[in-house]
């Protein structure tokens, strides 16, 4: 039982330094934008710039904010696939999943940005 208490305080300072993660990155759009209308996002001094200020802003380091961010985008994706393969024509709203992860709703703002381009079909 004494092993409970410090996971769940770990498991709740982590969840906290990820939504704070979650909003500084959001402040930063030179970091998850990716358009080719987009012509500072090839500038690497101005993405390091973003990074920095988002690691300072969060309290951790360039290195392990870049780490976590990319555990989460990992995991918005994923969960964000199966949200997409739930909605087939017909589907009933009930049948459509949910996904029960803290930090779905706040990384919204990342479907567009993650959304595959169109192709052409040859």
């Amino acid at each position: 039982m004494e092993n409970a208490k410090p996971q769940r305080a770990y498991a709740q300072k982590n969840t906290e330094l990820c939504l704070r993660l979650e909003n500084a990155v959001e402040r930063q759009p030179i970091i998850y934008t990716y358009t080719k209308s987009s012509r500072n996002y090839k500038i690497r001094n101005l993405q390091n710039d973003a990074w920095s200020c988002v690691a300072t802003e969060v309290g951790t380091t360039i290195v392990e904010a870049k780490r976590l961010w990319t555990n989460m985008l990992c995991s918005f994706r994923s969960y964000r696939s199966k949200v997409r393969q739930s909605m087939h024509t017909g589907a009933a709203y009930d049948a459509v999943y949910r996904p029960r992860w803290f930090a779905y709703e706040a990384m919204m703002f990342m479907a567009n940005a993650t959304e595959d381009n169109e192709h052409a079909d040859t």
